[in-house]
């Protein structure tokens, strides 16, 4: 494995997790370097903490590290796989005391399709779901759902939105870097489900460029509904009827929200439309 090749004096697991670290920086960073999104207070932390993270590391070891995650973008290319819990299953790089585990392909699968049920009447209704897991590990679950919703004939990128968590900060790094690199829209965040205690969250660059298109969407609809406000208040005749604008259509999460760094307690958060149990409970573990 190229990554036991240039731990050294390093085990493999740590640098597994440093690589991690600097592949979901990496994929959260890269539409701001495009210039898609404006650098924000969370783009600068994020940057400097990257750098942090590459000193202990030479060029030659860096240039492995980078080809790593070239293959990672590969391997989820035309392909709903979870390719990081594979590879960390196979390489022992889970933490089994910690409870974690790799769940094969076809077993995520049955649990989606116990799960989802009729995508197309839901789509139809809503337009946007939102799905919900509280240990989401690697993500294999999230990525059979958008593999099964595919199945259905609807584009999982463009009318689901994921909300995922873990405890474990390797599982939040391994759930964003695929996430992101099948192009599903997501906040992930590291914290405990169940005690409602959370310390990062970030949303993938296809949520943040989602969102930025759907902000230019909604001023229309809010100017013409505050141009209605204005004439109901100055035209008082009932026989003076203003047609109803329909309400902008809007998101799962608030985004203004996921630009705190730190963040303890998540409060008010809506309820998913469709939510995945843990997946041990499911099989009834």
């Amino acid at each position: 494995m190229q990554l036991e090749s240039i731990s050294g004096s390093r085990s493999a697991h740590n640098v597994f997790s440093d690589w991690l670290k600097m592949s979901a920086v990496a994929f959260h960073q890269m539409p701001y370097h495009t210039g898609d999104l404006r650098k924000d207070k969370q783009f600068y932390s994020l940057e400097a903490d990257y750098m942090e993270s590459i000193k202990p590391y030479s060029k030659g070891e860096l240039t492995v590290l980078r080809e790593l995650l070239g293959l990672t973008i590969s391997a989820h290319q035309n392909r709903f796989y979870d390719f990081l819990g594979e590879i960390a299953g196979e390489a022992n790089l889970l933490s089994k005391r910690s409870g974690q585990f790799f769940t094969p392909s076809h077993i995520c699968r049955l649990m989606a399709k116990m799960s989802v049920g009729n995508i197309e009447a839901q789509v139809k209704e809503k337009s946007i779901l939102t799905v919900c897991e509280p240990a989401v590990g690697a993500g294999a679950t999230i990525i059979a759902v958008a593999e099964e919703v595919a199945a259905q004939g609807i584009d999982p990128r463009a009318h689901l939105q994921f909300d995922c968590t873990d405890i474990s900060y390797d599982a939040f790094n391994m759930a964003y870097i695929q996430l992101s690199a099948l192009g599903l829209q997501a906040v992930v965040r590291h914290g405990n489900t169940l005690s409602g205690e959370y310390w990062e969250h970030r949303a993938t660059p296809q949520f943040r460029l989602f969102h930025q298109w759907l902000e230019a969407q909604q001023r229309p609809q809010r100017l013409v509904q505050a141009m209605r406000l204005l004439l109901e208040d100055e035209i008082p005749s009932k026989d003076c009827e203003i047609a109803p604008v329909p309400e902008p259509a809007t998101t799962l999460f608030d985004v203004d929200a996921l630009t705190v760094e730190k963040i303890r307690k998540q409060q008010d958060r809506p309820q998913p439309d469709i939510l995945l149990a843990k997946q041990m409970n499911l099989l009834g573990g």
